[in-house]
C-alpha cells in the first residue's frame, strides 16, 4: 500500500464538482515515479453515463485496494459523456444500475490531472475494459 500511496501525489482541483466536495490537500493526481499507474501506457475510455461520481480517498487503504462508495467516500470530481485515460482495473464493490452489474472499476486520470474510481458500468467496453490492465495491487 505504501508504494500506492507514494505514487500519488496531492495537486490541482481542477477536474473537481464543487470546492466544497474536497480539499484541495485531498486530491490526488499523478507522480512522475515510474512506479506510478499513471506511467504506464494509459488507454482512452469513454464514460458514456451523465453526472458520474469519480471517488478516491488516499488515506482509505480500502479505497485504494477494494473500490467501493463505502471506502471512497470522498467525490474528486463528477464527469458527464467524456473521455479518461484508464490506468488499471481492479474488482470492488458490485454496482447495479438499470439492470447492469458489474464489480470492476477502473482507476482514471481526468484531463485536468484529477485521479479516482469509477465503476465499469458507466464505462464503454464491458464488464472488463479492453486494453486497460488490471492493477497490480
Amino acid at each position: 500500500m505504501a508504494a500506492v500511496v507514494a505514487a500519488l501525489t496531492l495537486g490541482s482541483p481542477a477536474a473537481v464538482a464543487s470546492p466544497a466536495a474536497a480539499p484541495q490537500a485531498d486530491l490526488p493526481t499523478t507522480a512522475a515515479s515510474p512506479a506510478s499507474p499513471a506511467s504506464a501506457a494509459a488507454t482512452a475510455v469513454y464514460i458514456w453515463a451523465t453526472n458520474v461520481n469519480v471517488r478516491y480517498d488516499g488515506a482509505d487503504a480500502d479505497c485504494v485496494h477494494h473500490p467501493s462508495r463505502a471506502s471512497c467516500v470522498k467525490i474528486v470530481a463528477t464527469v458527464s459523456r467524456t473521455t479518461a485515460e484508464g490506468m488499471c482495473q481492479h474488482p470492488g464493490e458490485e454496482i447495479v444500475d438499470s439492470g447492469y452489474r458489474n464489480r470492476w472499476w477502473t482507476l482514471l486520470k481526468l484531463p485536468g490531472g484529477t485521479i479516482g474510481w469509477v465503476n465499469n458500468i458507466y464505462i464503454q467496453g464491458g464488464e472488463k475494459i479492453a486494453g486497460v490492465p488490471d492493477c497490480g495491487w
